[in-house]
Formats: C-alpha cells, structure tokens, sequence
C-alpha cells in the first residue's frame, strides 16, 4: 500500500501540536484538584471531576489560540477534524458518564457523606488511568502511557494500603503538573511569540 506523503505531513503536524506541555499541565491540575478534594473536602469530593470536565472545552480553545500566535494556524482536512470531533464527543461522554457514576454513588451510599468508606480506594485512579490511557491510544503520545501506567499503579497502591482514594490522584498530579512544567517552558523557548522574537 503506498502511503499519501500528505497524510503523513498532515499527521505528523498534527501530533506536533502536543509538544507544547498544556495537555500534560491540565491533566496534572485537574488530578490536582481531585486529589485534594478527596484528602482534604470529602463531603465535596464527588463532584470534584466536574470542574475539569467543564473547562475541558474552553481550555481546548485558549490552547488552540497559544498555539497558533505561536506557530500559525493550520487547517487541518475535514476527515480529520470530524476525527477530533468524534474523540472530544467520545471522551467528553465518557468522562461526564463516569462523573456521573461517582456523584449516584455519593447520593445512594449508606452514609452518603463518607464515600471513601465503600468506594474502593483505587478506583478513582484505575478509571481516570483508563480515560488518560484511551486519549494515549488516541493521540499517540508515549508520555501519556506513562500518566496511564502511574495512575493504575498508584490505584493498586492505593487499594493494597486501603489509603484515601484521593492519595495516588494528588502524587500523579504532582508529577504529571512537573513534567508539564517543563515541557511548556521548553515550547516557550522554542517558540516565542512573533513580537518578543
């Protein structure tokens, strides 16, 4: 099968587009957020994962601004922007299904205020490893599979040591935020705006 050199410029382009670090940043602030939520507001707790599902969308946006005073904008094909539409679609509804199931279980508990009593203390981390390891699948980044690897470790950790579920969110959080640190400076070096070049 020949390959279209289009596509592949296309393609690689396109996956360029997160060596910036923002995606790794907002992961690691919303597990962030979880994370302290479930350690420090319990009572909160469940409806933690709504506020990053609610800027998922504007964040999506300013991102695309960042990049394109940087790097210009690019148009990609509509074959691959219906792609991008169906996986937001995709992971929107997944994420908001799973917030959802969190919030039910908060509601029907037999306390309904400590929810880290029957919920598994892993299993916020193994779902939220799954979402984070589909979007790796999908976008095709390598370090995103490391996010995946160390959230389901530190979901088994978590549950091993029957410690708060918001424990192994708050440390991923932590070192996903650092290397998201990092890879935004080093875009911003890279590619400073057109005026301060």
């Amino acid at each position: 099968m020949i390959k279209d050199p289009l596509a592949e410029l296309e393609d690689a382009t396109y996956f360029a587009r997160f060596d910036d670090g923002l995606l790794d940043l907002f992961i690691g602030i919303s597990l962030l957020w979880i994370g302290a939520s479930w350690l420090w507001f319990e009572d909160l707790a469940a409806f933690a994962g709504l506020l990053p599902a609610l800027l998922a969308t504007p964040f999506a946006s300013w991102r695309s601004r960042f990049l394109s005073d940087r790097g210009g904008y690019v148009r990609f094909s509509e074959s691959r922007r219906g792609w991008e539409r169906r996986n937001l679609g995709f992971f929107l509804g997944f994420g908001t299904a799973v917030a959802g199931l969190v919030v039910v279980l908060a509601v029907v508990g037999e306390t309904g205020r400590d929810v880290t009593k029957w919920v598994a203390p892993g299993v916020i981390a193994l779902i939220v490893g799954a979402m984070v390891g589909l979007v790796a699948a999908v976008s095709r980044l390598p370090r995103l599979a490391w996010y995946t690897l160390l959230l389901v470790l530190g979901g088994l950790g978590a549950a091993a040591l029957h410690t708060n579920p918001g424990a192994p969110l708050l440390l991923s959080g932590l070192v996903i935020t650092g290397w998201g640190a990092v890879l935004v400076s080093r875009y911003l070096k890279a590619h400073p705006t057109p005026s301060a070049s």
